[in-house]
């Protein structure tokens, strides 16, 4: 069942085509990302969905119904800071939040109190929130969506700024709030681990203009190579930077400029790439294949455009 359908939205500021004529749909209980580099019109498009901003042309529905209708059926968390009342505490903050859609009671109390121990805040319930660290924060900015009950939770960067560890719970919630809440989830984000972990379905923007629209796994099917790491002897200088970028190859420097990574589609051209090297004495230590990631597609279709 699609619950969100997003039909031939326009939305100009000026002379500016945030929005350029774009549609696709988003499945009940999958976890969808939509992505693009700064600029291309996702923030334009999720405050569309949100009602937030009332788009030029074209129509937004949510389980059918025209989205301003049924924003009910939504919540959403947005970048930034600005999501939690700082000087309460995250029960409070529930309840604050609970209060603005008109519930309230023992029922609310109770799923405050579920909330607060499926996330790990008991101990921090009382805890002014300005006094937690960011992680905590995002577990309750998070909770926050999910107080009211509704089915779309929209959130954008929610990993954005965390540490490992809160990288981990929060990828684990995601999973449980799809999963075991059957909650459908548009997720906005830079961060292409968390999408590639997560996500089953992908949306990508760029210049107001859907540019990929398919499942995670078609994407890497479709983008799918011979990826070598090749460790140097030394770090690779300025001179040889510049040598590698006038090549027909495209080599991405990683591990500060020790190693290199390439896209081939035969194995054979390895030893072409060799010789290549071997012309500015770029020496090797090691080399390796290794499996494609999807940080990989997104730059691939998104390279060098919308930054």
């Amino acid at each position: 069942m699609k619950v969100i359908e997003v039909n031939n939205l326009v939305k100009k500021y000026g002379d500016l085509t945030a929005v350029n004529n774009i549609s696709f749909s988003v499945n009940q209980g999958s976890i969808c990302a939509i992505l693009g580099p700064n600029g291309s019109g996702k923030t334009t498009t999720i405050k569309s969905i949100c009602n937030l901003i009332i788009p030029d042309e074209g129509n937004i529905k949510l389980f059918g119904k025209e989205n301003k209708k049924a924003i009910d059926k939504v919540a959403a968390l947005f970048e930034g800071t600005r999501n939690l009342y700082w000087r309460l505490t995250p029960r409070e903050n529930l309840r604050y939040f609970a209060g603005i859609r008109g519930l309230g009671g023992k029922k609310i109390e109770k799923k405050i109190d579920e909330l607060l121990d499926r996330f790990d805040l008991k101990d921090k319930k009382d805890t002014v929130v300005n006094n937690l660290s960011r992680g905590m924060r995002q577990k309750v900015a998070i909770a926050m969506t999910l107080i009211c009950d509704t089915e779309i939770i929209i959130l954008d960067e929610p990993t954005l700024g965390l540490d490992v560890k809160s990288f981990m719970e929060i990828k684990d919630m995601l999973r449980y709030i799809a999963g075991n809440m059957k909650k459908t989830i548009l997720l906005s984000t830079h961060d292409m681990n968390l999408v590639e972990e997560v996500c089953k379905d992908i949306i990508i923007l760029n210049r107001g203009n859907i540019i990929a629209q398919d499942t995670m796994e078609n994407l890497l099917d479709m983008f799918r190579s011979m990826t070598y790491e090749i460790s140097l002897q030394d770090t690779i200088t300025e001179e040889q930077k510049e040598y590698l970028s006038k090549l027909e190859y495209e080599f991405y420097l990683i591990n500060n400029g020790d190693a290199l990574e390439i896209d081939i589609s035969d194995s054979v051209e390895i030893y072409k790439i060799i010789d290549i090297l071997k012309v500015k004495k770029i020496l090797i230590r090691e080399v390796k294949q290794k499996n494609i990631n999807f940080e990989r597609v997104y730059l691939n279709l998104t390279s060098g455009e919308g930054k």
